[in-house]
């Protein structure tokens, strides 16, 4: 112990703001993202039943609408990405659909992998917002216990939280599918399809965002809402005008898990490969 301490003191200690930074700022990074899965769940458990019924039926229904579209635009980027590869590459159908197996099942075990982690990650949200917020809840009626309230908000984060993975699957997949045949243009056309997964996803078909968040709302929310009918809210919420909110609104967002990924995986290096050879070739 004597040699240990006598150690420290030997030592030149370096308060290096930017080692500070470093050090802090990865931690801080995912400290944000233990608050936003748990900014939902913290609301609900402070709030009382009333308030709760119409705030849990809007969150769970954005939720499922979310993940539907999510997991909808995934499949739609695989099956895209292979007929890329099959028509513009000119690969062999059988060796197309070989690939696009073989891509779907890694994905499908990256997010199994991702997905015990988002839920543990839900879970201390959750329990950290019951600790905050339980001793400030408000109790009308009791029509619902803390519990029914918290686990009702910690899916739907769950549920949200796993609609960003499988966009960032439906990337990743379009990358890895052409990437097989062309390696500087794998993360363009994953960025193209990708997005065009999106708004064919959420534009038209069964998972309209607009129509199937409308259905949700009708058989979520009661028939009457703090003394107005339930249609006159939906309608505020989801007006005509939401469709293309939804369709173009989400492709920021989509751009930005696209650039993680690229530079994540090396897809900024091929790019910046492809510039150059295109410099070269030119010069």
């Amino acid at each position: 112990m004597k040699a240990e301490i006598a150690a420290i003191r030997r030592q030149d200690p370096d308060l290096d703001p930017r080692d500070i930074a470093g050090f802090a700022l990865p931690i801080l990074v995912r400290a944000l993202g233990v608050l936003a899965l748990g900014v939902v769940p913290l609301l609900v458990v402070r709030n009382g039943d009333r308030e709760n019924s119409e705030l849990v039926a809007i969150v769970g229904s954005l939720a499922l609408v979310i993940i539907c579209a999510a997991v909808v635009a995934w499949l739609t980027s695989i099956v895209l990405s292979g007929l890329v590869v099959m028509v513009l590459y000119r690969t062999g159908p059988v060796a197309s659909s070989r690939l696009v197996v073989r891509i779907v099942s890694d994905s499908f075990m990256r997010i199994e992998d991702s997905t015990s982690a988002l839920a543990l990650l839900a879970l201390l949200a959750g329990l950290l917002s019951l600790a905050f917020g339980l001793p400030t809840r408000a109790s009308d009626d009791l029509a619902n216990s803390v519990l029914e309230d918290l686990l009702a908000a910690q899916v739907g984060m769950l549920l949200v939280a796993l609609g960003f993975a499988f966009i960032a699957e439906s990337i990743r997949s379009a990358a890895d599918i052409v990437d097989d045949q062309s390696l500087l243009l794998a993360w363009p056309w994953a960025l193209v399809i990708a997005t065009l997964s999106w708004v064919l996803t959420t534009l038209a078909g069964p998972f309209e965002a607009t129509r199937m968040m409308t259905i949700l709302l009708h058989d979520w929310l009661p028939a009457v809402v703090d003394g107005r009918p339930s249609a006159e809210l939906i309608a505020e919420l989801v007006p005509p005008s939401a469709r293309w909110w939804v369709v173009l609104g989400p492709l920021p967002i989509v751009a930005l898990i696209w650039a993680y990924e690229a530079k994540r995986h090396g897809g900024f290096t091929a790019i910046a490969r492809l510039f150059e050879a295109d410099s070269s070739s030119t010069a």
